[in-house]
């Protein structure tokens, strides 16, 4: 029987769009939620066999997607990408309904000048964007906004992070600016 380590159970993991972050698989697997051999010394790492990553895959993924993890690639066969898009989207939905998210992060007025002036869109634009940070984040006392995976909830919406950009707040900022812009 075929066993993975952290880092091959987290490329398929991935790849089936159910963790971006290795500590997540790590997590689990000393939770018991993903059922590993435990190492036995520091050097050596967790041990994972292939029936039990395809049990959990199968548990978080809805019953009408069909996955398969295939021994030489470690890659996962998704039925058709429109599916694809739909189950993570309505699997997006469930999460974020249960209020569950990979972190946050604060927007500060300065980042918000900053995007504004890198896209070169007038400063008016810069006040409609704080103002619409603050109205998304009426829970907190500072603007803030919670992502998980690859996108963020905003005005109700779920929007994409912008993979173009390294650091999270700006995946998040552009965003922002261009659904307000589009909006306004």
């Amino acid at each position: 029987m075929k066993t993975f380590n952290v880092d091959e159970a987290f490329e398929i993991l991935k790849s089936n769009k159910i963790t971006t972050h290795k500590e997540s698989v790590r997590r689990w697997l000393r939770q018991g939620v993903i059922k590993g051999i435990a190492p036995k010394t520091r050097k050596e790492g967790w041990k994972v066999h292939e029936n039990e990553l395809q049990a959990f895959i199968k548990q978080r993924l809805p019953n009408h997607v069909t996955t398969s993890v295939v021994r030489e690639s470690n890659t996962t066969n998704v039925a058709n990408d429109e599916i694809r898009k739909k189950v993570r989207s309505e699997m997006w939905w469930e999460l974020a309904g249960k209020y569950i998210f990979e972190g946050h992060t604060e927007i500060k007025k300065t980042l918000v000048r900053e995007c504004i002036e890198h896209r070169r869109y007038p400063r008016e634009l810069e006040d409609k964007v704080w103002e619409a940070c603050l109205a998304n984040s009426s829970a907190y006392s500072k603007p803030r906004i919670n992502y998980l995976l690859e996108a963020f909830s905003f005005d109700g919406n779920r929007i994409l992070l912008d993979t173009n950009f390294s650091t999270r707040e700006e995946q998040i900022m552009f965003p922002i600016i261009e659904y307000v812009r589009k909006k306004h």
